[in-house]
């Protein structure tokens, strides 16, 4: 049993790179996915860090990640961490996941947040707030740079771990007053009980290759004839099928361009695909 293990989820591969960017300089840790995960889980007392790592959703800790919290149990304290990846506005996300680990008694010592490429063009927002000239943000010249200071960020947060250092959940803390805070409170309690319907659509030269049902989070995705269609409206908002399209022939309502898509360079839909399955 490794002391360190790293629970973690990804859509498209962002997420996964920290995590095992995350393993290796910490050395003698375990990746487990939390997709891997669909029971109560008690994590042995020989664990001493405990590290949740997983992209931010509509300014607040995803579903999947809220499930497995609701499931994990402890048969000591421990360290517990988080590092969460954003496209640019993570706004109290933090706060989010502070107050949902807290409900499940389970004492959150540090939070991290690294900036990384945001995979959608449009997340679950109506049409004005989309950006419909995504397709440049997902260029070369843009993303090496964010991703090279993402690396450079993973160092220090190893520093704050491998010391036990809690002062980030004092930062978290004092974001956690006032009317900004009170109206993310009540955005969170409405989204827990409505979920955006995220609407997907098939375009013309699809090759039947079948990797968008592979990485589908959650399985919803199915195939007829060698085509795709979305069974049911449960959805991670990972855009890991418009992403991983190799034609890009996926897209999403209002953006159906053929400029380009984005995946962590360094990650392959083998690799999300492998998250079903490993353990």
């Amino acid at each position: 049993m490794s002391k360190n293990i790293i629970y973690y989820f990804s859509g498209t591969g962002n997420s996964l790179s920290i995590a095992m960017e995350l393993a290796e300089k910490l050395g003698e840790a375990a990746l487990i996915p939390v997709l891997s995960i669909d029971s109560d889980y008690m994590i042995s007392s020989e664990v001493e860090t405990v590290g949740l790592v997983y992209p931010i959703y509509m300014n607040a800790t995803p579903q999947i990640i809220q499930e497995f919290i609701s499931r994990i149990k402890f048969e000591k304290n421990c360290y517990v961490y988080a590092i969460a990846t954003h496209g640019g506005i993570p706004g109290k996300a933090g706060c989010h996941l502070h107050k949902v680990l807290k409900d499940e008694n389970i004492s959150l010592k540090a939070y991290f947040e690294i900036c990384m490429i945001n995979n959608t063009p449009k997340g679950v927002a109506p049409k004005f707030l989309m950006n419909l000239d995504w397709e440049k943000e997902i260029a070369e010249d843009k993303v090496i740079p964010i991703l090279q200071q993402s690396i450079e960020e993973i160092q220090s947060i190893v520093s704050f771990i491998q010391s036990r250092d809690t002062s980030s959940i004092e930062v978290l803390q004092a974001k956690e007053k006032g009317f900004q805070y009170w109206i993310m409170k009540q955005l969170w309690k409405v989204s827990g009980h409505s979920k955006p319907k995220l609407q997907f659509l098939l375009g013309d030269g699809c090759i039947g290759c079948g990797i968008c049902e592979k990485v589908c989070t959650t399985n919803r995705i199915k195939l007829s004839a060698g085509k795709p269609y979305w069974e049911g409206e449960k959805c991670h908002y990972c855009y890991a099928c418009f992403n991983f399209c190799p034609v890009q022939v996926i897209g999403v309502k209002y953006y159906t361009k053929k400029l380009g898509r984005y995946h962590h360079p360094d990650v392959g839909w083998e690799d999300v695909a492998a998250q079903k399955h490993l353990q």
